[in-house]
């Protein structure tokens, strides 16, 4: 069968995957448009390197589907190529193989791209270990504190009130602690799904709110700032999230120190949060915008999602986020660029 030239009224073209044939040969005797401008894959060449493999395993009767990582216009992606092997001959009325014979069968290759597919169940693999880790571990020890203060109560003659009030006391924190996960989890769904309801916010004020409602506002100092323009209840949560992480993370025996301040960059607002904590180090000051990423060393609970939820508020206003050394190279510095207010 003869290689074809590329058709653009080929039904095949219309396909959103790639196609691929080639020969018993390994001649590619077709490509759809997918695959001749993703992977720049032509009609009457040598099956390319990067389907080399999956081509061979077909002939020795493997279908797939087999996952290929590859560079593509897009930038890098994750291929799931199935194989499908075709009997071709003259009776099916297909033409002549290289050498004059008939040609003994061809291979249809079907390139799906799954990269977003392949992230959704990576983040779901992510989720079901800080799930098992983060969840089981404060519900078992809230079973055990819920225990021993229920035979407490029920010893002859009855324990310390005391006692039973501190153990009650943790029972109230482990319900907080797995409070605040689900909250988290809701949040994250809503920062990237829900319609923005932009207004002008002053994000002074939102910090001082957010501190009060923490109770940490003798921490807190904020400066004055312009307006930003952005969703009210959003920016809340990222302001809660930061100055949060702000308070919690010190070191032991230190008084935190928050300062909140804005300035006007053009048509932007550069909002900067610091701290005396202990801050991110290099190499870590990327990933901690990742989903379920944390701080290793810190002896500090958290999902793991806080600065996920907050790059992807900030993304989502046409903003961005970073962090780096706070001053004298002490704690850390948030800076995040927003949309300012018209």
């Amino acid at each position: 069968m003869p290689p074809r030239e590329p058709d653009p009224t080929s039904p095949v073209d219309a396909l959103s995957d790639g196609l691929v044939v080639v020969s018993a040969s390994g001649l590619v005797l077709e490509a759809n448009r997918v695959a001749r401008e993703e992977l720049g894959v032509a009609a009457s060449t040598p099956v390319p390197p990067l389907l080399a493999e999956v081509w061979r395993a077909a002939a020795a009767g493997e279908r797939g589907p087999v996952d290929l990582p590859v560079v593509t216009a897009q930038g890098p992606r994750t291929l799931s190529v199935t194989a499908s092997r075709l009997a071709v001959g003259p009776t099916a009325g297909r033409g002549q193989g290289q050498d004059g014979g008939a040609e003994a069968g061809c291979t249809v290759l079907v390139l799906r791209d799954v990269t977003d597919e392949r992230e959704q169940v990576d983040a779901l693999s992510a989720f079901a270990g800080v799930v098992a880790h983060d969840v089981r571990g404060p519900i078992s020890a809230m079973v055990g504190w819920s225990e021993t203060a229920l035979d407490a109560l029920l010893s002859t003659p009855p324990a310390d009130p005391v006692e039973v009030a501190a153990l009650l006391a943790r029972l109230h924190h482990g319900a907080q602690r797995l409070d605040r996960m689900v909250a988290n989890l809701l949040l994250h769904a809503t920062s990237r799904d829900r319609e923005l309801q932009r207004a002008p916010v002053d994000l002074a004020s939102v910090v001082e709110e957010v501190a009060e409602a923490r109770d940490v506002r003798r921490w807190v100092e904020v400066t004055e700032m312009p307006k930003v323009s952005g969703d009210a209840p959003m920016l809340q949560h990222l302001m809660d999230n930061l100055v949060g992480n702000a308070v919690k993370f010190v070191p032991a025996g230190v008084e935190p120190r928050v300062v909140v301040s804005g300035t006007p960059a053009g048509g932007v607002v550069d909002v900067t949060v610091t701290d005396n904590g202990i801050g991110i180090p290099p190499g870590m000051r990327e990933q901690v915008f990742q989903r379920f990423e944390r701080v290793p060393g810190t002896g500090l609970g958290g999902t793991g999602m806080g600065l996920s939820i907050c790059r992807t508020i900030v993304q989502r206003h046409g903003g961005e986020i970073s962090v780096g050394d706070g001053p004298d190279g002490v704690g850390s510095s948030f800076r995040v660029r927003l949309p300012a207010a018209v």
